[in-house]
């Protein structure tokens, strides 16, 4: 059965070409597409092979599933763990997945060795320094222990990497801080982690803005799919949006003046309105957090969210459309319609949240077109 009440559509050509002009800009470092939770709700299977086209060296995932997925899909492309692994997880990954681990303790580091002397063949892993992000990893002063990481059996390291706090802020101080600190801590390891190793700092916004030249891998989420984590900075012109959201209008009434719109009553009509009821709500992946907030397109105008997003249905003011609207008209949630441009980083930005929340939700409906 067809899903006729909300239509997602990825663009997969488009996250090709992002990808390469990613690639295109960072040579000759290579490029891990970031590709966790689902490739960010975009669809990590039907994505996979695409990114593997478009250039990827590595895959950047996080759970066992996801790299399962892209070693059924036979696809030749590394694999990078993005998060901390745990024991459970490499018991299972050690014996077939060949995922490249981080590492940002010395029990974790351990537990590889002895696992790499065990079966006979080293683990790649890449060390982990927490130069300010503060999640996970080695201080930069924890230099004896990283020291002892180096000397261990049964492991290869193939990469040192670091995670940025901000590079998304307007002001990048704090970054620059956290690269100079890695750089210190990469120098004083010069002598116990080979030349060739490679570097890794750079997440998408860093990738977009920041030059990249002492690294040999950057690590690009939010930039593949065309979106930022932020409204403070730009993206490159030529990252366009892979995702769209649609729906169409269920039902269109005239509510006079003085009426309460939606759950809680938090909407009163200040003038006779026209009122357009659409078949979708925070079930399908529109943020309940978009009450009174949120904007739609529909004839290639801006129209308001007004009441509370309800499970399956949200209510936008048409009342300033001057053209005729009519039941089962598209209305555009994300994307573009006529000369106008809805984002995923506009809605976050008005719910204070980050475009991939809503990426993921949009993302978990059963149909999306992929074209």
């Amino acid at each position: 059965m067809n899903q006729h009440h909300i239509q997602v559509t990825v663009s997969a050509n488009n996250f090709k070409n992002n990808i390469s002009h990613i690639r295109d800009r960072v040579t000759p470092s290579q490029v891990c597409v970031v590709m966790k939770a689902n490739a960010y709700g975009h669809g990590l299977k039907a994505l996979a092979p695409t990114a593997v086209a478009a250039g990827a060296d590595y895959i950047g995932i996080c759970t066992n599933p996801e790299a399962t997925i892209i070693r059924e899909l036979g696809l030749d492309v590394k694999l990078l763990r993005l998060r901390m692994a745990l024991p459970e997880e490499l018991q299972e990954s050690i014996q077939s997945l060949n995922i490249e681990e981080q590492i940002g303790t010395i029990e974790a580091a351990l537990y590889l060795s002895q696992a790499g002397v065990r079966r006979g063949k080293n683990i790649p892993v890449h060390i982990n320094i927490d130069t300010g992000m503060g999640r996970s990893g080695f201080f930069c002063n924890q230099i004896e222990e990283l020291k002892k990481v180096c000397s261990l059996p049964g492991i290869d390291i193939v990469g040192v990497m670091t995670h940025f706090a901000s590079a998304d802020g307007k002001d990048l101080a704090f970054t620059h801080r956290q690269i100079e600190d890695f750089y210190k801590a990469r120098q004083i390891l010069q002598n116990y982690v080979d030349y060739h190793v490679l570097n890794h700092t750079h997440n998408s916004a860093a990738t977009v803005r920041i030059s990249n030249e002492n690294n040999r891998l950057v690590r690009v989420g939010a930039a593949c799919y065309g979106v930022r984590t932020s409204q403070d900075f730009e993206n490159h012109p030529e990252l366009k949006p892979v995702m769209s959201v649609k729906t169409r209008i269920a039902q269109v009434r005239i509510v006079p003046k003085g009426k309460t719109i939606g759950y809680g009553s938090l909407f009163t009509t200040q003038r006779d309105s026209v009122i357009a009821s659409l078949p979708v709500g925070f079930g399908e992946g529109y943020p309940r957090s978009l009450f009174n907030k949120g904007i739609v397109l529909i004839k290639g105008h801006r129209c308001p969210v007004i009441g509370r997003v309800s499970l399956n249905i949200t209510t936008v003011d048409i009342t300033d459309i001057p053209e005729p609207v009519q039941w089962g008209d598209e209305v555009v949630l994300v994307g573009t319609q006529g000369k106008e441009e809805i984002t995923f980083e506009e809605l976050a930005d008005k719910f204070a949240s980050v475009h991939t929340e809503i990426n993921l939700m949009a993302g978990f409906m059963n149909q999306v077109n992929y074209v």
